[in-house]
């Protein structure tokens, strides 16, 4: 649910059809695209897979951050998340300059379509209100979308994840890294 290609430029090195290959002769169900604040792989990784008749199901997402602390997916179920989305990444894009982007508040507010996933920062007092408001802004459509960062503070950062899908009542979800 969280894969980024060549496209989130110094976080990936793989290209969309690579990974779409890859994840299908892994035996994938299926593999969220989620480049950071794009969609530029999305038409690669579709073609690939109608290309090779590949069984594995191309999910369209995309990754944000916000502020210095709040980090999140937007996935698209449907069309009219797909156009939501598309809406987002260009308002983002064009008020920033170019290479950038910039996440407004109002961006989130206006999200009705797309499924959230939250990505906690480790940070207690900041999750705790990012927690509030994504439920508040969200509902059923919030998931917190835990990550294995295999470093000496990953046991506890688990349990932080714990305790906040417990606290604010939102199912969790496994995700790569």
């Amino acid at each position: 649910l969280f894969c980024q290609s060549h496209f989130s430029f110094l976080s990936a090195a793989a290209s969309p059809e690579q990974l779409v290959c890859t994840a299908d002769s892994l035996g994938y169900q299926a593999l969220a695209l989620t480049d950071e604040c794009s969609v530029a792989g999305v038409v690669r990784a579709h073609r690939q897979i109608k290309q090779q008749q590949l069984k594995i199901r191309l999910i369209v997402g995309s990754y944000f951050r916000y502020a210095a602390d709040l980090r999140l997916l937007l996935l698209c179920p449907d069309r009219k998340a797909y156009a939501e989305l598309c809406r987002i990444i260009s308002n983002c894009r064009r008020r920033a300059d170019k290479g950038q982007y910039r996440l407004e508040e109002w961006d989130l507010k206006s999200c009705r379509d797309c499924l959230v996933l939250w990505l906690p920062s480790a940070i207690p007092a900041s999750d705790q209100h990012w927690g509030a408001w994504l439920k508040r802004q969200f509902g059923s459509r919030l998931y917190l979308a835990q990550q294995r960062v295999l470093d000496a503070c990953d046991y506890d950062y688990q349990q932080h994840c714990q305790q906040l899908s417990h606290k604010f009542e939102l199912p969790a979800c496994a995700v790569g890294a």
